[in-house]
């Protein structure tokens, strides 16, 4: 399971942790859970709801083109990723003091102060996920990326858990933290495990990595993707089966949202769908990795899209027979949900295992943040995905969101069946 040599050991178990306690604090600013129940205290628009969860993976992936060039030409990122995620969380601790103070005055400073802030700092984590990436296909020999990533989202979400559980007992009012104090308690606490987590992985020994010998601007590294794309045909699959992929963006903060407002689940059951995501992922964390390493990423990919088309159509059927599951207890409604999310936690960490274990295989080592930097573009402009759901849902209806999700999605495990196998593992980084 671990890596054999002392430092490639040390960083494996860093990342781990990091991993873990990260991944504790972000359920508690949960995009798929938390964040749609949270707008909604302000807001009665779909599209907002889809925004803020947009804000979180679009701020992530859009920056990190443009930071690809001057990655390529320093040898040591590590301080790259511990500034950019000073300045993120500091922007993330600036919204609890917001939402605490003026939660009830001032609805629509919140809103729009939180959207800013969260969204300008997605934006610095966009810039510290390229540094980290790059570090982990630096510093994890090859033979353990896809086991690595599968062991830091387990344990993240093992300790998921506990934050499903905090979020059922701190969001009803019955907890004594009435709206707006509950999400400030949860926002802090979220944020002080995302440092904690930071904190781990800024201790990595990262190695001294290849230089680019070639000076690239953000505008010749704009220029060369063309050309990177045509000779390399695989990669240009493997964007294609992400954007589609990614199509479960339109409908991934509706799913709450549907159960909330058709079904009329209480406010704490976000607690208890957060809990049975969380199961989710650490169930499915060890399929991935043993995916992972049997058959290779090009098949967690696979199995993954796979997983992730299935959510929209149980979400489908469900609306189909609304009538019937209306007549029974709220624990129906509430069973008759944990499938879906469910799914999300486990196709979520497939997803995020199988490709960005495929990256590191198939990117040369000297262009990977370009490789990367292009990925995750790509990607910033899929997470755009829940505000066109939103508008789309504020016209129309969320059936028809989730009948958009499905269409794509299956179009993407269709191309996903072309992709290459992934290239024989080796013991070295």
């Amino acid at each position: 399971m671990f890596p054999r040599e002392k430092n490639a050991r040390f960083n494996y178990l860093m990342g781990v942790l990091n991993g873990g306690i990260f991944g504790f604090g972000t359920s508690f600013l949960d995009p798929t859970t938390v964040l749609p129940v949270f707008i909604r205290h302000f807001t009665n628009s779909d599209t907002l709801v889809g925004l803020a969860s947009s804000l979180h993976r679009t701020g992530w992936h859009l920056p990190q083109l443009l930071v690809a060039g001057y990655l390529e030409r320093r040898r040591f990122r590590l301080p790259i990723y511990v500034r950019a995620n000073i300045v993120r969380m500091t922007l993330i601790w600036l919204t609890v003091p917001l939402i605490a103070w003026y939660g009830l005055e001032q609805p629509g400073l919140v809103l729009s102060g939180f959207l800013i802030l969260f969204g300008v700092a997605s934006l610095c984590g966009g810039a510290s996920g390229l540094a980290y990436t790059d570090i982990v296909g630096k510093s994890i020999p090859r033979s353990h990326t896809g086991m690595f990533y599968a062991t830091r989202s387990c344990m993240g979400g093992v300790v998921r858990i506990f934050a499903g559980v905090l979020n059922l007992h701190l969001l009803p009012a019955e907890s004594g933290y009435v709206f707006p104090a509950n999400y400030a308690v949860i926002f802090a606490l979220g944020t002080g495990m995302m440092c904690l987590g930071i904190g781990c992985f800024s201790l990595v020994r990262e190695p001294e990595g290849q230089v680019s010998k070639t000076h690239r601007s953000f505008v010749r590294v704009i220029r060369e993707v063309p050309g990177l794309l045509r000779l390399d045909p695989n990669f240009r699959k493997f964007l294609m089966v992400q954007v589609l992929a990614s199509g479960i963006g339109f409908s991934l903060p509706f799913y709450v949202v549907f159960a909330r407002e058709t079904f009329q689940v209480p406010e704490s059951s976000v607690g208890v769908f957060l809990a049975v995501q969380t199961v989710g992922s650490a169930i499915f964390n060890v399929v991935w990795g043993r995916i992972s390493v049997t058959q290779g990423n090009h098949r967690v990919v696979l199995f993954a899209v796979l997983g992730v088309a299935v959510i929209p159509i149980l979400a489908l059927i469900l609306s189909s027979q609304a009538a019937l599951i209306q007549q029974g207890d709220g624990w129906v409604v509430t069973v008759c949900f944990s499938p879906i999310f469910l799914l999300i936690g486990g196709t979520t960490t497939g997803i995020f295992i199988g490709f960005k274990s495929y990256l590191l295989d198939i990117a040369p080592e000297e262009r990977r943040p370009t490789y990367v930097g292009i990925t995750n573009t790509v990607l910033g402009v899929g997470s755009l995905y829940p505000v066109f759901g939103g508008v789309l849902a504020d016209l129309l209806n969320l059936q028809g969101v989730f009948a958009l999700s499905a269409v794509t999605v299956c179009a993407g495990v269709w191309l996903s069946l072309r992709l290459k196998a992934s290239p024989k593992k080796s013991g070295g980084p």
